[in-house]
């Protein structure tokens, strides 16, 4: 082998030395805290399928992506800024100290009974030629989020099958992350009773519970038209179009405050013995939802307050109780705000009728 061939071997094996030398240099990390940064995210967010939350107290929920769209333990439509702000967080979540050795005894204890177990199982491949992604498989993340910090500017995090825990925090966001990863069901499900645009509302049927002569019904009688009909089957001459418009229209987007939760037998029959509507919305396809509502009976203080009855309403003027399609194992809370033009007796669609869109409830009298 001749001189010249030997530089020119020597020179490419040089500045191949150098180039791993220079990667080297660029991507190596400051040690155990980048590599344990790197390791609570998933960066990749639409790789992700499903998402598992559970507490100690065995409370959990399974998030998972279907068809593009997120749902709720197999049975709810999820709502969808709350799995934006996890994914988010799960995209940028970031190791900010690993805990003090003095420290990691008791917060690892902590940890074993106040944490949150995170579950994500996303597509991940062994290969990657150009944009090509070859050997495609399920990868799983597993970490557990405890406490917030005392500054309240992070969580004691563990990642599954490590002995030390961190502080994790969200760049950019000022407060800690672990609402964020709520195991309950109610807070991921879409509080969405029915979303009807005005064009495909078939009839609605409105039963005055309390007072039946004020019910009615609005069926669609042609593509720009309605008519209000009353229990006697006779259709209103004359109405209000615009009240009408406005109820209608509520049914474009109708939504419950919360879910009762932990309810008592007794709280339960004092709930179903108050009905004051039942509103049945058909769509143009067949299909009904049914919303029962009840009222809320005021409660009184009068061990320690008096009160001057003749001013007390017997009923909450500002929420009230809800099953849908008659199923009484879900209770929900609901607000007159949301509520109040679609609650409304027959009267109030009259022309010349003076009622306001306000919820209707007896006062008590202490004669009566």
């Amino acid at each position: 082998m001749d001189k010249k061939k030997q530089n020119r071997i020597g020179l490419i094996v040089s500045l191949v030395l150098i180039a791993i030398a220079i990667l080297l240099v660029v991507t190596r990390k400051s040690g155990t805290l980048d590599k344990e940064a790197r390791s609570f995210a998933v960066n990749d967010t639409a790789a992700i399928e499903r998402i598992f939350l559970a507490d100690a107290d065995e409370q959990s929920v399974l998030l998972e992506r279907k068809d593009g769209k997120w749902t709720v333990n197999g049975k709810y439509e999820a709502m969808p800024n709350n799995i934006e702000d996890l994914l988010n967080c799960i995209a940028h979540l970031t190791v900010k100290a690993p805990v003090s050795k003095s420290a990691r005894e008791n917060i690892n204890k902590r940890m074993a009974v106040g944490a949150v177990k995170v579950e994500i199982y996303y597509k991940n491949h062994r290969l990657k030629i150009g944009k090509m992604h070859v050997w495609q498989y399920t990868d799983k993340k597993v970490y557990y989020l405890g406490q917030q910090t005392m500054d309240n500017l992070g969580n004691y995090a563990l990642l599954e099958g490590s002995k030390i825990p961190c502080v994790v925090y969200l760049p950019g966001f000022r407060g800690f992350v672990r609402p964020k990863y709520s195991p309950l069901e109610d807070g991921w499900r879409t509080h969405n009773i029915v979303k009807l645009k005005l064009s495909k509302i078939q009839q609605i049927l409105s039963s005055d519970l309390e007072h039946p002569e004020q019910s009615f019904v609005i069926k669609r009688s042609s593509q720009r038209h309605f008519d209000i009909i009353d229990v006697n089957g006779e259709k209103l001459s004359v109405y209000d179009t615009l009240k009408l418009l406005d109820h209608l229209s509520d049914y474009r987007d109708l939504n419950y405050e919360s879910q009762e939760m932990n309810l008592e037998k007794a709280e339960i029959d004092s709930i179903f013995s108050h009905p004051f509507k039942e509103i049945a919305i058909t769509d143009t396809e067949g299909k009904t939802t049914i919303i029962t509502m009840f009222r809320i009976g005021t409660v009184l203080n009068t061990e320690e307050y008096d009160y001057n009855m003749e001013f007390i309403d017997a009923y909450n003027r500002d929420r009230f109780y809800a099953i849908f399609n008659g199923n009484k194992n879900e209770i929900f809370l609901c607000q007159f705000f949301v509520f109040d033009r679609i609650v409304q007796p027959l009267e109030y669609y009259f022309s010349n009728s003076k009622i306001s869109s306000l919820p209707k409830v007896e006062q008590l009298n202490i004669y009566k």
